[in-house]
């Protein structure tokens, strides 16, 4: 699998300790490629590698690509109008932040990749029903032309 000229920054692993928790994805067994959004691809300079045969292990959390440190986030806040104490990341992992030629950076963040700390009574992993409703919003919000939370 090529990464072409990809490169991660992983601000959260080296400036938030106590924010996090070190963890890679768990591989989802006899999991395949349904779409990938191709002009999003392109414009975050991903090869199309990335989409195919072995290369879309990195979408199953099979893989990791050079510079990437997972991890699952720690927060606390209120969930249903209510005070929660400790929340977390119960099924997503942050695997690195890409940086893109203009400076700025993209979070690459796995939904449903398995088990984490802060999964509480859940297993970690996300159906198809609720992926595609994540999917689906975040290429509306696009469409409204919101602009992605680069940082």
């Amino acid at each position: 699998m090529s990464t072409g000229k990809i490169s991660f920054d992983n601000t959260w692993f080296r400036e938030l300790t106590g924010c996090y928790t070190a963890l890679n994805p768990t591989p989802l067994a006899g999991g395949r490629l349904l779409y990938h959004n191709a002009p999003l691809a392109t414009e975050m300079g991903l090869d199309e590698t990335l989409f195919t045969g072995d290369g879309h292990d990195v979408w199953q959390g099979a893989a990791l690509l050079p510079g990437m440190q997972p991890l699952a986030q720690v927060y606390s806040g209120h969930q249903f109008g209510v005070w929660a104490g400790q929340l977390g990341d119960g099924r997503g992992i942050l695997l690195g932040e890409q940086r893109l030629g203009d400076g700025s950076k993209l979070d690459w963040h796995l939904k449903g990749a398995g088990l984490t700390p802060y999964s509480r009574m859940g297993d970690g992993r996300a159906v198809i029903r609720s992926s595609v409703r994540e999917f689906l919003a975040s290429e509306a919000l696009h469409h409204l032309g919101s602009p992605p939370r680069a940082h």
